[in-house]
């Protein structure tokens, strides 16, 4: 079987070489083109092969996965990265060893891709759409986290200490929302839709999600979930597990949001949106999420827990 291998050299503490990688699907009898991130990598994507590999973060992984809208060719996770929240909602976690393996003899899976209408356009996402205490995270983490001095600890610590401190100083804003018909307006911390059940730094909002039914799972974090959320992001950084905040979900179609400016900080899937959009029309912007089911194809994302052989 021929495969292209997308790595992303800088995911995860470890970071492995791509030649390791190369010879771990070698071994496994599979025939590699090897790209990174930091070439030409979509071109690769047109030459043939039985699928593609994206080895490297969710933020690797969901570009790829985009990639591949428009290309008939299912997709091998590789996780590399701190999070790895998709492929831990898959169950994709284990030894890569075993994971190529598995490739070989793998079912494809349907993966549901959201589509976000937008002031400024459309917008692709993998994981989620939302705004509030996880989006201020992705925006002050790209600075805080980058420096050595700020917080100690691994890079999933300092995350959720990052998040906690959020949480623990937000203040609720006024959010206009509606889902499937249902008025759900209200004043939040964080509006969450997801496709995937992890937000951030493995925070389990939406523990049955199904990224394959066709339904976004939509988290309303309110003033009175305040504390679960926070006793979640305190328990992990205790005892390094914690069960789920337990907050409520609602599962729907259409998701359509209406934002006063300023907006407060958005984001998709890991990236910051709408900071830089001035002078839209009116005092108030219009933002509609839906799924495409089945979208792209996932290859052993069926829950599929390797084991070191």
């Amino acid at each position: 079987m021929r495969v292209t291998l997308v790595h992303n050299p800088d995911a995860g503490e470890g970071r492995p070489q791509g030649r390791d990688l190369v010879k771990i699907l070698e071994g496994a009898g599979l025939q590699v083109r090897y790209v990174t991130t930091e070439n030409n990598w979509k071109n690769a994507l047109d030459e043939p092969a039985d699928f593609a590999v994206a080895a490297g973060g969710d933020g690797t992984v969901a570009k790829v996965l985009l990639a591949m809208l428009e290309r008939e060719k299912p997709v091998a996770l590789l996780p590399l990265g701190t999070a790895n929240n998709i492929a831990r909602t898959l169950g994709v976690v284990g030894d890569a060893r075993a994971l190529a393996a598995a490739w070989r003899v793998a079912a494809v899976r349907p993966f549901d891709v959201g589509r976000l209408r937008a002031p400024w356009g459309d917008e692709r996402l993998v994981e989620s759409f939302g705004g509030g205490v996880f989006a201020e995270t992705i925006l002050r983490g790209d600075k805080e986290l980058d420096d050595p001095t700020a917080i100690v600890g691994p890079e999933s610590d300092q995350a959720m200490l990052l998040l906690r401190e959020i949480v623990h100083a937000a203040q609720p804003r006024p959010w206009r929302i509606e889902l499937d018909g249902q008025d759900l307006s209200g004043e939040y911390l964080a509006v969450e839709a997801l496709n995937i059940r992890f937000v951030g730094p493995n925070v389990p909002l939406a523990p049955e999600a199904d990224p394959a039914d066709g339904q976004l799972e939509l988290v309303l974090i309110g003033e009175e979930h305040r504390e679960a959320l926070l006793e979640h992001l305190s328990g992990r950084l205790k005892q390094a597990a914690a069960g789920p905040p337990g907050l409520p979900v609602k599962r729907g179609r259409r998701l359509t949001v209406v934002l006063e400016q300023p907006f407060p900080p958005l984001h998709v899937d890991d990236d910051i949106v709408g900071r830089d959009v001035g002078g839209l029309e009116g005092e108030a912007a219009r933002f509609v999420l839906e799924l495409e089911p089945g979208a792209v194809q996932l290859l052993g994302a069926d829950a599929h827990v390797a084991r070191e052989p």
